[in-house]
């Protein structure tokens, strides 16, 4: 499937400009035909040939699910839905991709296996939902539950970014409020107070000391913070073990590695609901879980669980001899067991850690402001009496020459 711009006339005479993915030159042709437009020339623009190269974004993937369920809902065939979310769709891409999956069906494929050929927009978890929904007759209400799993891994996200970047924000405006303070009032302050010749007391000197190197070396630091960022990133797409120890790291920090872990095992309840509810094994719904978990230590976890229940452990043994997952989820999990409701028992978990993540993310948020003014307070009061404090001692010396 490629992608041309045309220009073409309409019925009036009027000359129309647009863009459409097609098979080929004669193929636009007839899509054009078909919506009541002649085609006078086309060409395939430069940028066209990595149209197809691109996929689905997360907000893209959630507008394809919920136009799927609405049309076919309302009993519109399946290859029809996908030629109108095609035609309807005004990123090349977008169009690329449904093109693509129009042909698949045409040629007799299922839906899930014509998905199954962009595994990069389509994850797994998704492709064996639609699987699980096409063999059972159920497919509306799987894309259903999908729509609304991805919306609330979308929300998810925004929170972690939030928990992320907020702190980060603070951070850097502390680190430019020192840097003010370093380069520019403390080195006009301690050139008057160096000026009397006073012994001055160590955190005098150690203000001196501090404010002569950020002032003088800035651009090492800074560029040592660029390097240090760059080296992380390399090695976190390198290594597996690196990717592994920085996902234990995440997960241990101060504050905000409590409030990560409770997002990612709602994230886990809430999928494994999803999955074992729409009919997929345990064993099944714990394997595609590591792949949408998004933290190596924990997907490591939920492998030795699903070993153990393979190698013949109950589910709540699996889970209750873990070191990463807390009793209380195995005992949801034991509940789930006992009663034969797995999918209530993890999305009972999953409202229980969404619910712990919310309010923790809201009492970190009231709790940022006040400790960025108590750490700024302390840059200052140091200070104030580096400063001060020589100029004491110097007025108390000159007092008692008198």
């Amino acid at each position: 499937m490629q992608y041309y711009s045309f220009r073409a006339v309409n019925g009036n005479g009027a000359i129309q400009h647009g863009a459409l993915a097609a098979a080929n030159i004669d193929d636009l042709e007839t899509r054009l035909k078909q919506a009541g437009l002649e085609l006078i020339n086309c060409r395939r623009p430069l940028l066209a040939r990595f149209a197809g190269d691109k996929n689905f974004s997360r907000k893209e993937l959630i507008d394809f699910t919920f136009h799927l369920e609405q049309l076919l809902g309302a009993g519109v065939p399946l290859r029809e839905t996908l030629e109108e979310f095609r035609d309807s769709s005004g990123k090349p891409h977008m169009q690329s991709i449904a093109s693509q999956l129009v042909e698949a069906v045409d040629a007799g494929q299922l839906f899930s296996a014509a998905c199954g050929q962009h595994p990069k927009t389509f994850p797994q978890m998704y492709l064996s939902m639609l699987e699980v929904g096409e063999q059972s007759g159920k497919l509306v209400e799987v894309l259903t539950d999908l729509g609304l799993l991805l919306k609330w891994q979308d929300e998810t996200l925004s929170r972690i970014q939030r928990v992320m970047m907020y702190p980060a924000f603070v951070a850097a405006v502390l680190v430019v409020v020192i840097v003010f303070v370093m380069t520019w009032l403390v080195p006009g302050l301690m050139s008057f107070v160096t000026s009397t010749g006073a012994e001055l007391p160590w955190h005098t000197q150690t203000l001196i000391a501090t404010s002569a190197v950020v002032s003088g070396f800035w651009w090492g630091i800074l560029l040592c913070i660029v390097l240090l960022s760059i080296a992380i990133r390399f090695a976190l797409a390198r290594s597996y073990s690196f990717l592994e120890l920085w996902h234990g790291l995440l997960l241990r920090m101060p504050l905000l590695g409590a409030v990560l872990f409770r997002i990612k095992l709602a994230r886990f309840a809430r999928c494994s609901s999803l999955m074992y509810g729409a009919g997929i094994g345990l064993v099944d719904t714990l394997k595609l879980s590591e792949q949408v978990v998004g933290n190596e230590v924990i997907a490591l976890a939920l492998r030795e669980v699903r070993q153990k229940i393979i190698d013949g452990a109950t589910v709540f043994e699996s889970f209750e001899s873990s070191q990463v997952f807390p009793m209380t989820l195995a005992r949801v999990v034991k509940i789930g067991e006992s009663t034969g409701a797995m999918d209530r028992a993890f999305l009972q978990a999953a409202y229980y850690y969404d619910r712990q993540s919310r309010e923790s993310i809201e009492k970190l948020e009231q709790s940022i402001g006040p400790l960025m003014i108590v750490v700024v307070g302390m840059v200052m009061m140091w200070v104030v009496i580096s400063v001060i404090g020589p100029i004491y001692d110097m007025v108390f010396s000159m007092q008692g020459g008198f």
